[in-house]
Formats: structure tokens, C-alpha cells, sequence
């Protein structure tokens, strides 16, 4: 027992040995670890660095969350969110649409958080966050604006962008213009409904037309007229799904330009009227035309209206009229004067001169006296011409020896050309030239071929069949159209030309002729056609003489 008692307290120092031990070794691990830590946690006081937050920006569009750089499409101006966190006061925010600043903020905080809608333009916008603290950090995103109602790009009468509305008001030189324009639309664009409202101030009168273009493709042009002054227009266009886009403005005509008169006109007639053919244009509305005679300021008002109201049938008039003319030249001058509702003027004078008789030219008469013919030559012209008649009357006793129709017709022409052999007198032919022309007037051109007796005895008995030629330079006129024939009493000398032997030598004593000579003597006398004969007014030279 006494051996147990004492081996007792050595067990009891053997146990606090190794405990001690242990706690020893666990102190240094304890320790160790505790400066390993320190030294990986604090390090060297140069080199320690504190892990620090980047700067966050969230940006939400009709409730999504969108990531940087995204692209997204709207239908109207979106609700956004902005929220920004940093770890370091924030200096400012700005929010920008198409780099043009929007919104800018101050928050002085390290956090920030704000609602707003954006107010965006049609299309493609670009949106930027800009804050500004320890850095700068930018979020951006694209957002496409796509309204729910076609838009418009306007090209006439005026230009717009896509983005732009018409103005107001806008001036226009004329009444007829174009609107015109390239549609910008989620869907197809089914209709467009012009209105256009004119008010007629001095009748105290509103009109309003309507135009309707049914599924005009990506385009649309629609021509209007317009009156002077203001006029009203509403566009409206409407897409497939229903959904309408409306623009409304003033078009303002201011109208300084002439009407424009172009006219077709005869210098010369030949008969008591002319018609006069053309045509006068305006580019808003032709007010007034009228034909003035300015020899007695006579007119003849050919349009004549009082209002601006828009009227297609006055932008352009046709002018077909007949005029009378008179022998005087000067009462055949005219003025032309075209008005239009802006009270722009513009006057046209003219003159027409006036030459109613036709024009005959007798070429060559030649008389044969062996066979008692005479033939003649020559044209008819300056006349609508319808009928041409040659006839031979005896100078002697008015009986009508021969007459020829040379020409007959119902569509008149303007010149006519004449030959005609026809038989002639013994001693005296008168050869008339009848011409109808201008709705069945008649003019006569005529003739008086005399003929020697002593060379027609010869030319009986077969002596001499000579045939006698002579150009005839000059005809006196007698127009048978009106009842006071004017009858002239000029002597012309003619040129005669004989064919056929003549005498060397001609009698120098009191006139006469030899026997050899020319026995025709062609006269341009001036008279009125009886019928029953012709009426001598001047003198002749026959046998030599003046009788």
C-alpha cells in the first residue's frame, strides 16, 4: 500500500508534462497562425491596397432592364429608370438623347435613383447615362422610336424632315401646287384624306373639297388648286392597323404673275373678217378677258367673273373669235386684255391689215384673128377663193360671146391659176374675170381687147393669119360684191407684142397705121358689168389716135 501511495504522485507529474507540452504547441501553431495572417492581411504599410466597389449604373425602359449597348424599339415615349451606385460621393449624373443633354443632376451622395420619360424623336435615338465621381462611367444604350401613326417627309410644296412638321404657314407663288411627300411608318399606310377649306371673303362663302388616295404605297402626290390668298389644308393618313397621323397648315397664294396670251393672227385678210384663234393662262384664275377696238375703244368682254373662288376652268381659256375689219387700217387695230383674280394685267395689241378684194394678174392675152379667138392667161389670189368663170363679151352690142368655168370647188382655196382660149368680137372684146371667194362673194376683174377694121378685112381675106400676143402690166378693178362700184379713169400705157410680119416704116401724119401693122389693141378700162353691155369711162387709142 505504502508503494502505491508513493507511485501515485508520479503518475500525476507525468500527465501535467505532457500538457503542458501540448498546450505549448498549440500556443506557437496559435501564434503562428495569428501573425501569418497578419502579415498576409496588413503586409507592408507601402503596399496595402483596399479593394474598392466599381461604379454601378442601371438603366430600366417600360419596366426591362437593359445591358449596355442594347438596342430596343418603343412605340411613344418610354418610362426609364435611372439608378447609379458608387463608393464615392457622386459628383453629377447627365442623361443624354442624340448627344444633345437632356437632364443633368446633382446628387452629392454615393447613391442616386430617378423616374422620368424620355422624351425621344421619331426613329433611332441614342440614350447616354454620364456620371461623374471618383471617374467618369458611361452607360448607352439605342432606342427606336416607332410612333403608332404613319409620319410624313414633305417634298412639295415645301420640304420637312422626318422629324419636322410643316410650318404653319407657307407662301406659294401660284394656285396650282403639289403635295407630295415619302411616308415613315410601322405599317403599311391604307389611306389619304386631303381636306382643303378656301374662304371667299368678298361673298362671304366657305368651300371645302376632299381628296381621297386609297393605298398609296411609301409615297403619295396629290395636285390642288388653290385662290388667292389663304388656304386651309389638313392631312391626315392613316395605316393599316387604324392608327392616324394628322397635319394641318395654311398655304398662302401671293400671286404676281401676268396671265400669258398666246394668239394666232393673220397679218392680212382679204376679206371683211378675221378669226382670231389662241389661247390665255393663268396659274391661279383668269378674272377677265376682253377685245378691244381702240380706233372707238368698242370691246367685247369674253370672260368676266368677280370672286377668288378656285375654278380649273379658269386657269386656262380657248380664244376663237371673228372680228370685222374695215378698209381703214386704223380702225383695225385690237388690244387684248387678260386679268386674273390677283388683279395681275396683261394687254396684247394688234393689227390686221385689211385687203378684201382678190388679186388678179393677167399674165399674157393673145387674139387670134384668123380663127376670131382670144386666149388668156394669169392666176387669182390673196381671197378664199371657191369659183373661177372666164367669159367674152361683144364690146359692141353686150351680147356674151363665150364664157369658161375654170375652177369649182366647195373647200375655198387661196390661189388659182387661169387659161382659157375663148372666142372674141369683131371689133371690140371685153373679157371678164369673175371670182366668188368669202361665202359667195364676187369680184371682176375685167379686160377690153379692140381690134383694127382695116387689118380685120385683111385677116378676112386671108392676107395675114397673123396671131397678136400682148402683156398686159396693169388691170383696172371692178368688184361687183358692193353696189357702189368705184370706176377709175387712169390711162396706162401697155407694152404691145405682135407676132407675125410687120411694116418696116409707120406713118408720120395724123396717126393711123399702115397697113402692115397690128390691127388688136388691148385696153385696162374701168366699168360696171350691166349685162347688157359695158360702160366705157376714159380714153382709148384706136387707129392712132386718142378717142
Amino acid at each position: 500500500m505504502n508503494a502505491e501511495k508513493q507511485s501515485q504522485p508520479c503518475r500525476q507529474s507525468h500527465l501535467v508534462r505532457r500538457f503542458c507540452s501540448s498546450w505549448r504547441f498549440v500556443s506557437r501553431f496559435i501564434l503562428c497562425f495569428a501573425l501569418c495572417v497578419a502579415l498576409v492581411t496588413v503586409g507592408p504599410t507601402t503596399n496595402v491596397v483596399v479593394a474598392q466597389e466599381d461604379t454601378t449604373i442601371g438603366v430600366e425602359v417600360n419596366g426591362e432592364q437593359l445591358t449596355e449597348k442594347e438596342e430596343i424599339i418603343v412605340q411613344a415615349d418610354p418610362a426609364a429608370n435611372v439608378t447609379v451606385k458608387t463608393n464615392t460621393p457622386i459628383e453629377f449624373v447627365e442623361i443624354r438623347i442624340n448627344g444633345e443633354i437632356w437632364r443633368s443632376y446633382n446628387p452629392d451622395d454615393r447613391s442616386f435613383s430617378r423616374n422620368v420619360t424620355l422624351d425621344l424623336d421619331t426613329d433611332e435615338n441614342t440614350v447616354e447615362v454620364i456620371v461623374s465621381a471618383d471617374k467618369v462611367s458611361t452607360f448607352t444604350t439605342t432606342i427606336t422610336k416607332h410612333t403608332a401613326a404613319p409620319r410624313v417627309q414633305y417634298s412639295s410644296p415645301f420640304t420637312t424632315s422626318i422629324m419636322g412638321a410643316p410650318d404653319n404657314e407657307t407662301n406659294v407663288s401660284g394656285g396650282e401646287v403639289t403635295l407630295a411627300g415619302t411616308f415613315h411608318t410601322v405599317s403599311e399606310v391604307e389611306r389619304v384624306t386631303i381636306e382643303h377649306t378656301y374662304n371667299i371673303s368678298e361673298a362671304n362663302e366657305t368651300t371645302r373639297e376632299f381628296f381621297y388616295i386609297d393605298n398609296p404605297g411609301d409615297s403619295f402626290s396629290q395636285d390642288l388648286l388653290l385662290g388667292t390668298g389663304e388656304n386651309e389644308i389638313v392631312a391626315r393618313y392613316t395605316d393599316s392597323r387604324g392608327k392616324t397621323n394628322e397635319d394641318a397648315f395654311t398655304l398662302v397664294v401671293d400671286d404676281a404673275t401676268d396671265p400669258e396670251i398666246n394668239l394666232t393672227i393673220p397679218p392680212v385678210s382679204h376679206s371683211d373678217s378675221v378669226r382670231i384663234q389662241g389661247t390665255i393662262r393663268d396659274n391661279t384664275k383668269l378674272n377677265r378677258v376682253e377685245l378691244n377696238r381702240t380706233s372707238n375703244n368698242a370691246s367685247d368682254i369674253l370672260l368676266l367673273e368677280s370672286d377668288t373662288r378656285p375654278d380649273p376652268d379658269r386657269i386656262t381659256i380657248d380664244i376663237n373669235k371673228q372680228i370685222q375689219l374695215y378698209n381703214n387700217i386704223d380702225s383695225n387695230e385690237f388690244r387684248l386684255v387678260a386679268e386674273d383674280s390677283a388683279g395681275n394685267i396683261n394687254k396684247h395689241t394688234f393689227s390686221i391689215k385689211h385687203n378684201s378684194d382678190p388679186q388678179v394678174n393677167i399674165t399674157r392675152t393673145t387674139a387670134n384673128a384668123t380663127t376670131g379667138t382670144l386666149r388668156i392667161t394669169g392666176n387669182v389670189s390673196k381671197a378664199e377663193i371657191t369659183r373661177v368663170t372666164v367669159e367674152t363679151i361683144n364690146g359692141s352690142t353686150g351680147d356674151r360671146i363665150d364664157i369658161a368655168r375654170e375652177f369649182d370647188v366647195d373647200r375655198p382655196i387661196n390661189q388659182v391659176r387661169f387659161d382659157q382660149t375663148l372666142a372674141a368680137g369683131a371689133r371690140q372684146t371685153v373679157v371678164n374675170i369673175l371670182v366668188t371667194y368669202d361665202d359667195d362673194k364676187q369680184y371682176t376683174e375685167t379686160e377690153s381687147v379692140f381690134i383694127d377694121e382695116k387689118q380685120t378685112d385683111k385677116t378676112d381675106r386671108g392676107e395675114n393669119a397673123s396671131e397678136v400676143a400682148t402683156d398686159l402690166n396693169n388691170q383696172t378693178n371692178t368688184n361687183t360684191d358692193t353696189t357702189d362700184t368705184m370706176v377709175t379713169d387712169d390711162r396706162v400705157d401697155k407694152e404691145e407684142s405682135v407676132s407675125g410680119n410687120k411694116s418696116d416704116s409707120q406713118s408720120d401724119s395724123g396717126g393711123g397705121t399702115t397697113d402692115d401693122e397690128s390691127g388688136f389693141l388691148l385696153l385696162g378700162i374701168g366699168g360696171r358689168e350691166l349685162f347688157g353691155g359695158i360702160v366705157i369711162v376714159g380714153s382709148s387709142y384706136l387707129l392712132g389716135h386718142w378717142v
